[in-house]
């Protein structure tokens, strides 16, 4: 079944009014990424806490893995508090390398994180990475970008003979009048899990798109 992932960079002290809308369009949405400061943050916030439950979702807390360059122990650090601070059930690993060599840094990673952290493990590469990399997670970021970007996409065979609930799609800077377009080929690609926004600039996930109710009609029937 097609179903809205979120990736919900916005605090409610700033964006409330998004997360009651979010929490109204709940059963469309299949998981929503919880970034609270590019990871957990200093300490727990209960006002976000507050509004993730809310929605009634599944939660997965972002951690960044700074394409395998990142300190190992940062790394657990955040996984940690997420476990800890947020009633998530699962893992947002982003700026994931797609290149073979870094399998084996990712396999280490991932290991651990299982052992200390239940749940569901997304990673973000924002491209199609190496194929190996799908036998690692539970689903793949296999784009993330603007619309211009996303109309000329091309997609590796191997992406066939995964499940659509396992590749997601998060496009950004898509004008309403190309929402459905952009959906239409999330779905050629094989995309189970999508997102679709008109916001742009350096965070396009600082908010919810102006045509949330549209998305969630026209994806999720």
């Amino acid at each position: 079944m097609n179903a809205l992932v979120i990736p919900a960079y916005f605090h409610p002290a700033v964006a409330g009014a998004d997360w009651r809308l979010l929490a109204g369009h709940g059963r469309a949405v299949r998981a929503i990424v919880l970034n609270s400061a590019d990871g957990p943050g200093p300490e727990p916030e209960r006002e976000l806490t507050a509004a993730a439950v809310a929605t009634g979702r599944p939660l997965l807390g972002y951690v960044d893995t700074g394409y395998g360059r990142r300190d190992p122990a940062a790394v657990d650090a955040d996984v940690d508090r997420w476990q800890d601070w947020y009633p998530t059930v699962g893992l947002f690993l982003d700026r994931i390398c797609t290149h073979p060599d870094l399998l084996p840094w990712y396999t280490t990673r991932l290991a651990g994180i299982r052992r200390r952290a239940p749940g569901p493990v997304v990673f973000n590469h924002g491209a199609h990475p190496h194929p190996g990399y799908a036998a690692l997670a539970d689903a793949l970021v296999t784009f993330e970008g603007p619309y211009t970007d996303h109309e000329r996409l091309a997609v590796p065979p191997w992406t066939r003979e995964l499940p659509p609930d396992r590749l997601w799609h998060l496009v950004y800077d898509t004008p309403a009048a190309l929402l459905e377009a952009a959906l239409e080929r999330a779905a050629a690609a094989g995309a189970g899990g999508v997102y679709v926004t008109d916001r742009a600039g350096p965070n396009p996930w600082d908010g919810l798109p102006t045509y949330l109710t549209k998305e969630v009609a026209a994806w999720c029937r």
